[in-house]
């Protein structure tokens, strides 16, 4: 049953229901819904009732991977009943919606809505355009990700938050490694739950220190070509740096399993670490700098407590957990602090 959206809300669904692709940003939604309808974005706005429509509607229609949509309590009930889906039901699917991101003000507030031209939070991805036709969805579809970045690996694309330079979407069919750095992430997260997911953080965050600092390394300008990009362009570093970032990442699991860090050790870890840079073409004295770093926020082992249960269990350093998210995007889940962007002398 959907809640009651107060004395001036829409008391009816539209006729044209759509279904919301998981993650979909709600601005994308929003325009699927209107546009199934035959509604311009002021159209569909106009029938919900009170609110404060965005100031341009024309150019947030045009233009839906750069701009967000967000409401309020009110908003929400009145977004749930048009779309004919109960609030909580929107609200597992459409990121934007979640309690923290609702928009200040009561029970009987009036609807509002804004639409900031930059999100509030996480980036504006492109759904894979052949994911969207398997969904029979018709129009591009927006996600709202923590990282400016996914992969399809059932059809083999790349995407991301591009902003109409040059491709949404990146055919892999000629960077198998790509594809296959990916599914290697997902074994270790599958193997070893966030402990996974925050060692490929920590090896994406050095292959980000090390793309800064040496851009023109080979294997990475081969793939920004066979990719079409530029290779010094920024948003080709995630896709360029992904193979040598998800070997790393096996690396690092090794050396979290071993459990064995005084300076021996962690010397025989490094140097093994060194001869693949050295296969990869990644120069090592460059790189060698963000590697000790994170030996140092790992060089001390997991407190005895504080871990939940639950086998598989790989417990990471105590350095690593005083830093690390356990959720938001790849930098936020990183013990190394550094962002894509940053100058190489901030690094």
């Amino acid at each position: 049953m959907l809640d009651d959206p107060g004395l001036y809300g829409p008391r009816v669904p539209l006729p044209l229901r759509v279904q919301p692709v998981p993650g979909e940003s709600t601005g994308s939604f929003v325009n699927r819904l209107a546009h199934a309808n035959g509604l311009s974005l002021a159209a569909f706005l106009d029938r919900v009732g009170q609110g404060e429509t965005p100031a341009d509607p024309q150019r947030v229609e045009k233009y839906p991977q750069s701009t967000e949509m967000y409401v309020n309590e009110a908003g929400l009930r009145y977004l749930a009943v048009l779309a004919g889906r109960s609030p909580g039901l929107l609200q597992q699917d459409l990121p934007s919606l979640n309690a923290d991101q609702l928009q200040a003000g009561g029970e009987d507030e009036e609807a509002e809505w804004r639409w900031p031209w930059e999100p509030l939070a996480g980036h504006l991805v492109r759904y894979c355009p052949l994911c969207g036709d398997d969904l029979g969805v018709g129009e591009a579809v927006w996600l709202m990700l923590p990282d400016s970045w996914q992969v399809c690996l059932r059809h083999g694309y790349w995407s991301d938050d591009s902003r109409g330079r040059g491709p949404h979407c990146v055919p892999l069919a000629e960077l198998p490694e790509t594809l296959t750095a990916h599914r290697v992430r997902q074994q270790l997260a599958e193997q070893w739950g966030p402990a996974g997911e925050e060692l490929f953080a920590d090896a994406f965050q050095v292959a980000v220190y090390w793309w800064t600092r040496m851009p023109d390394t080979m294997c990475w300008v081969r793939r920004a070509w066979t990719a079409g990009l530029d290779a010094r362009e920024m948003r080709a570093a995630p896709l360029v740096i992904y193979p040598e970032a998800a070997e790393l990442a096996r690396a690092m699991v090794d050396f979290e399993r071993a459990g064995q860090r005084d300076t021996a050790d962690r010397t025989r870890w490094l140097e093994g670490v060194e001869q693949l840079m050295s296969g990869w073409g990644v120069d090592v004295t460059e790189g060698r700098q963000a590697l000790l770093v994170w030996l140092g926020r790992h060089r001390m082992g997991p407190p005895e407590r504080g871990y939940p249960a639950g086998p598989p269990r790989l417990a990471l350093a105590w350095g690593h957990n005083r830093i690390a998210s356990r959720t938001g995007s790849v930098s936020q889940r990183s013990c190394l602090t550094w962002q894509l962007g940053m100058a190489a002398a901030d690094m």
